[in-house]
């Protein structure tokens, strides 16, 4: 009587080489969107906070003009306050905006993109300010029409504005 145990198929086990490309493929399809959705979640992110650094600055402002009736000035796009008795330039992202009596910023605020700086703006008298910031996503709806160009980089498309100005 023949063996029969020998002659029996026995199943191979694995994948194939077509399947495991396949696999591949589609694997690489869904990093591809993903890589690409986070990106602008990014962007979105860092536009967010530019707007709140924007908003905190001008807050600081408000509270400077109530103490001195006047906003206080500007050297080459940056608020003059570090102190604000010795007229030094705030650089963006370290100092304190004080005039030795009141703190307005403990640290003011830099743009999350170190290549990039925000804008401040003002007349010689300080009636108004203007600050800017350079916003990544250009679907966003506080874009405003007429940019500054005094942005790193690029023209400035986002404002916060004293209440007796535009940008």
């Amino acid at each position: 009587m023949p063996n029969l145990k020998n002659n029996i198929l026995t199943p191979k086990t694995g994948f194939t080489i077509i399947e495991l490309l396949i696999v591949m493929g589609i694997l690489g399809v869904l990093a591809t969107f993903f890589i690409s959705g986070y990106t602008g979640v990014q962007r979105k992110a860092r536009d967010a906070n530019r707007k709140s650094d924007l908003k905190q600055i001008a807050n600081a402002m408000e509270l400077y003009f109530n103490d001195y009736r006047a906003y206080p000035d500007e050297s080459s796009g940056q608020i003059v306050g570090c102190p604000s008795t010795t007229a030094t330039a705030c650089s963006w992202g370290t100092g304190q905006f004080t005039d030795t009596d009141t703190l307005y910023i403990k640290t003011v605020p830099g743009d999350p993109t170190p290549a990039w700086t925000y804008v401040y703006r003002t007349d010689a008298n300080g009636t108004y300010y203007k600050l800017y910031a350079m916003l990544e996503n250009p679907e966003d709806p506080d874009i405003i029409s007429v940019a500054e160009t005094a942005c790193t980089g690029a023209a400035c498309n986002f404002a916060i504005t004293s209440g007796n100005t535009t940008p």
